[in-house]
């Protein structure tokens, strides 16, 4: 998995758990992503030993996930709240959160994703030349 994907399935689970959705993120120099959420917040995360990510929020909140055996991510936030991830056949994550929301994602023809969460929200993110991806939630 790439650290796009990882990072944007992050934020995908970290979206469904209420963090805010990624509106731009680009790569930094530790594996990881550098982003600015629809909200004012700010994280940037790095890679971890686990196949997964930490990330830490502007807020003081964190997130730490490992690859699974699902060709997912497992979750674990700092207010308690996990989430687990599964690939799809549409090149894309099947999510289930701990609240019990899910969401699940496709990829789409603009080197991003299309996401549909459970209580009816939608979000579509596409490339950008800073090796990250930029968002519009719905």
């Amino acid at each position: 998995m790439n650290v796009k994907s990882l990072v944007l399935g992050l934020c995908l689970i970290a979206g469904q758990a209420g963090y805010a959705a990624a509106d731009s993120c680009q790569a930094n120099i530790f594996g990881g992503q550098d982003c600015q959420y629809d909200n004012g917040l700010t994280s940037s995360s790095q890679s971890n030993i686990f196949g997964g990510q930490d990330v830490r929020y502007s807020d003081g909140r964190t997130s730490s996930s490992q690859a699974n055996i699902f060709g997912g991510q497992d979750v674990r936030n700092s207010d308690g709240s996990t989430s687990t991830s599964q690939s799809n056949i549409f090149g894309g994550q099947d999510v289930r959160n701990s609240d019990g929301s899910t969401s699940t994602s496709q990829s789409n023809i603009f080197g991003g994703q299309d996401v549909r969460y459970s209580d009816g929200r939608s979000s579509t993110s596409h490339s950008n030349i800073f090796d990250g991806q930029d968002t519009r939630n719905y």
